[in-house]
């Protein structure tokens, strides 16, 4: 399972290239194959891979669509031929996993998401719109942990150097506590308050300092449908 992660800091300050190195050493026994990185002055997204199969040997990541969007992936695309036939034109027959979900994303964009069949995690930056997005799978089997605050954004699928890197105080999240012993928590929460996870079939909007969560499921298959707005913690 390969890893991601990535910074946005709001107020224009360029990424600390130390602060992005301690990032990825975090996560190299996650993702022990190399690290590849995209940093364009105050947003930075990390991809650490570990190699499974001889495909996953040939993608590039972060990974730039021809809409110039960045993307991040991480998953396993069971009905890659589905979309190899709908986008035949713009994509090989060999194309890579996320080649050809960036091609879906350039195509639908979020609609894209209900679509995708299998368990996977995907983050996508767009430069142009200053807009940043989070989706995982229908069952939530991978994740994408984001901490936000007023003047930046961090983002992991692993949790711990969201928690041990940021040199903040978290308080523990009763909520999710309490689910956790009912065997059934929030699919938002975290141990810790000020963290939050992308929900099962949803996705994560990130634009102006503040975040948007959306459903991607069959239920708003026509219109797209908003769920709730989260408000940075200071």
């Amino acid at each position: 399972m390969s890893v991601q992660a990535g910074i946005w800091n709001f107020d224009g300050e360029p990424v600390d290239l130390r602060l992005l190195n301690d990032l990825s050493e975090s996560l190299k026994q996650q993702g022990p194959d190399g690290e590849s990185s995209y940093v364009n002055s105050n947003v930075a997204m990390l991809y650490r891979p570990f190699h499974t199969t001889a495909e996953s040997r040939c993608e590039k990541q972060p990974f730039f669509s021809r809409r110039g969007f960045v993307l991040t992936w991480d998953g396993r695309l069971d009905n890659r031929d589905e979309f190899i036939a709908e986008l035949r034109s713009y994509l090989d027959a060999d194309s890579t996993d996320v080649a050809i979900v960036a091609a879906a994303f350039d195509h639908w964009e979020t609609e894209c998401f209900r679509r995708i069949t299998g368990d996977w995690a995907l983050s996508i930056w767009k430069p142009e719109q200053r807009e940043l997005i989070f989706a995982i799978d229908y069952m939530a089997i991978r994740h994408i942990f984001y901490y936000l605050k007023k003047d930046r954004i961090w983002w992991s699928t692993d949790l711990s150097p969201l928690v041990l890197l940021s040199g903040d105080k978290f308080h523990i999240d009763d909520e999710y506590v309490a689910g956790y012993l009912a065997n059934d928590p929030g699919s938002d929460l975290t141990p810790y308050r000020e963290i939050l996870e992308v929900p099962a079939g949803q996705f994560v909007r990130i634009c102006n300092g503040k975040a948007f969560v959306e459903r991607y499921d069959f239920a708003t298959l026509k219109w797209p449908h908003f769920d709730h707005y989260i408000w940075p913690h200071p």
